[in-house]
C-alpha cells in the first residue's frame, strides 16, 4: 500500500508498505478516505515541532471505512463510514485512572508520536473509533477532530447560556470554539483577531461582534460591548503573547479563561492583578476527554455546520502541494483536505 513519510523537515517521499493486518481481538483497520492538514502537521513539515521525531507519517484528522475487524468489535463492521480519536493513553497512571486520558504522563497523538493516517490503511484499537451518523459525509467527519477541541475548551471553562463570551484568534480552532460556544447557546460571543477576512468569516458563522486588535483598543470595544462589565468566559486560541494578556483585562468579576494557545517563548508576562483582584479562574485546555460523542450527537442533530471549515481540498497524491498551501500566508485557509477519492 501507498504511504507518505515525512523523512525529515521538507522531505516528504511516497513509499510502499505491507498492509496493516489484524492481530488482536480489538483491532481495527480504516481505509482512510479524508485527511485533514493541522497545524501540527504543517509544523511537523517546517520542523518546527519539538514533539516529532522523523521519518513519521502525519495526520491525526481522518475519516475513513472499516476494512477489517477483531472477532471482539462489535460496534463497527467492514464497509462502515468512521473517524478515529487519535489520542494514545497509557491507561495506567493517575490522570488515566481517574478519566482524564487527555494528560495522560506519557500521552501519543498519531502523526506525531506514531504513525498517522497519510497512508491508505491504518490499523486502531476499536474504542478509538466511531461510527459516523447517517447523514454524515466523511468530509464532515474530520471536522469532528478540531471542533472537540473546540468542545473541550468551552467546556472546560464551565460555559453556560449566560456567558458573554470573548473568543482570541479566528484561525481554525478560534473558530471551532466560536462553533462549540454558538452551539451551547452563550448569549454573546465576541472573536477578536489581526485579520478582518477572518473575523469576517467568525462573523458569518456566528460571532455577534469582531474586534479587529490591531485596530481597536479590545479592553475598551468588549466593555462597550458588554455594558461595562466584561466577559464570562475568555478563550485564548491565538497562541499570541500580547493577547494572552489581552484576556485578562477583558474579563468580568468571577470571570473564566481557557488557555489552548501554545506560545513562542515557554515565559509569557501577564497581569496577575486582574487574577486576584476579579478572583478569575484560570484552565489550561488540553486537546480533549471522551468529547467525539459529544461532537458526533451535536452533529447527527445538525445543531452545528462544520463543511464550512474545509476550503481547499486536495488529492492524496497531492499531499505536499496540501501542506503547502495550508502554510502559505498569502492563501485563505482555514482546513485544508486531501482525499482519496
Amino acid at each position: 500500500m501507498k504511504a507518505y513519510v515525512l523523512k525529515e523537515p521538507y522531505k516528504l517521499e511516497e513509499v510502499d508498505r505491507d498492509e496493516p493486518q489484524i492481530a488482536e481481538p480489538d483491532d481495527v483497520i480504516i481505509a482512510i478516505k479524508v485527511v485533514g492538514i493541522c497545524g501540527s502537521d504543517m509544523l511537523s513539515y517546517q520542523g518546527k515541532l519539538e514533539l516529532i521525531s522523523y521519518p513519521r507519517i502525519i495526520g491525526h484528522e481522518f475519516s475513513g471505512v472499516v476494512d477489517a475487524v477483531g472477532q471482539g468489535v462489535k460496534h463497527v463492521k467492514p464497509g462502515d463510514p468512521v473517524v478515529v480519536e487519535p489520542l494514545i493513553s497509557c491507561g495506567r497512571c493517575k490522570p488515566c485512572i481517574t478519566g482524564d486520558y487527555n494528560v495522560c504522563e506519557t500521552l501519543k497523538v498519531m502523526g506525531v508520536h506514531v504513525d498517522g493516517a497519510c497512508q491508505e490503511k491504518l490499523k486502531v484499537k476499536a474504542h478509538k473509533v466511531f461510527k459516523l451518523p447517517d447523514n454524515a459525509t466523511l468530509k464532515e467527519g474530520i471536522t469532528l477532530e478540531p471542533f472537540s477541541v473546540g468542545l473541550e475548551a468551552s467546556l472546560r471553562g464551565r460555559l453556560t447560556i449566560e456567558d458573554k463570551v470573548v473568543i482570541f484568534g479566528a484561525g481554525t480552532i478560534g473558530i471551532c470554539v466560536l462553533k462549540a460556544v454558538k452551539c451551547h447557546n452563550a448569549r454573546q460571543i465576541i472573536s477578536v483577531d489581526i485579520d478582518d477576512g477572518k473575523l469576517e468569516r467568525a462573523r458569518n458563522m456566528g460571532a455577534d461582534h469582531i474586534i479587529n486588535s490591531s485596530k481597536e483598543d479590545v479592553e475598551k470595544r468588549v466593555m462597550e460591548i458588554t455594558g461595562g462589565k466584561g466577559a464570562n468566559l475568555v478563550v485564548e486560541a491565538s497562541g499570541v503573547e500580547s493577547a494572552l494578556a489581552q484576556c485578562f483585562e477583558v474579563t468580568a468579576y468571577r470571570a473564566r479563561v481557557t488557555i489552548l494557545g501554545f506560545y513562542k517563548s515557554p515565559m509569557v508576562q501577564i497581569p496577575p492583578i486582574h487574577i486576584v483582584i476579579k478572583e478569575l479562574d484560570v484552565y489550561g485546555s488540553r486537546v480533549y476527554k471522551n468529547r467525539f460523542p459529544l461532537a458526533l450527537d451535536i452533529l447527527a442533530k445538525k445543531q452545528v455546520v462544520l463543511t464550512d471549515l474545509i476550503t481547499h481540498e486536495f488529492t492524496f497524491d497531492k499531499l505536499e502541494d496540501a501542506i503547502k498551501t495550508a502554510i502559505d500566508p498569502e492563501v485563505d485557509s482555514l482546513k485544508v483536505i486531501v482525499t482519496t477519492y
